[in-house]
């Protein structure tokens, strides 16, 4: 009996994460403009955007990101970040490095700085990050969410995706914060 509970619990389990797996690969795909990188997480499929802020054609360097909600579970409105989303969460903290060069960091977890600066090889910015001594283009940002609360949640997982900017190959990298 002991060993059919097992069996049943881990098949259970199992289930779970395949659907959770599932559901993150069902999740929508944002090409906005000057789009930089874009964050996702449990539980629904709204997204924050990062994006290029640019004024005349030229990066503002008082704030070189924004970032909006695009509400996929409310047929895909766009809406800004709320006051405490902005300083709490998924706003960003910017410095600026060099010219046209800038280190963000997102509120919610600043341990991982984001460079944005030109793509040598398209002259475009893009976000860069560094996955141990390697240096990335940041696409994504993936937050597995497990419970918790609203203000308080208990984050199982934060994945970086992106591509390796010299060879083009895609690179995932998944760590428990």
């Amino acid at each position: 009996m002991r060993r059919w509970i097992a069996a049943f619990v881990s098949l259970v389990i199992l289930s779970c994460a395949e659907k959770g797996l599932a559901q993150k690969e069902k999740l929508p795909v944002p090409k906005e403009e000057n789009q930089l990188f874009y964050l996702q997480r449990d539980p629904n499929s709204n997204t924050v955007v990062y994006s290029l802020n640019l004024e005349d054609g030229k990066i503002d360097e008082s704030s070189p990101v924004k970032t909006h909600w695009i509400m996929y579970e409310d047929g895909g409105e766009r809406t800004g970040l709320s006051f405490i989303q902005r300083k709490m969460a998924y706003g960003v903290h910017h410095e600026k490095v060099a010219d046209d060069k800038f280190e963000i960091r997102i509120q919610a977890y600043k341990k991982i700085p984001v460079i944005v600066k030109r793509h040598k090889k398209s002259d475009r910015y893009a976000a860069f990050a560094k996955i141990g001594e390697r240096e990335i283009v940041l696409n994504r940002i993936f937050v597995r969410i497990d419970g918790g609360s609203r203000f308080n949640p208990n984050v199982k997982y934060i994945e970086l995706s992106g591509y390796d900017p010299v060879s083009q190959e895609q690179v995932s990298h998944r760590f428990s914060p």
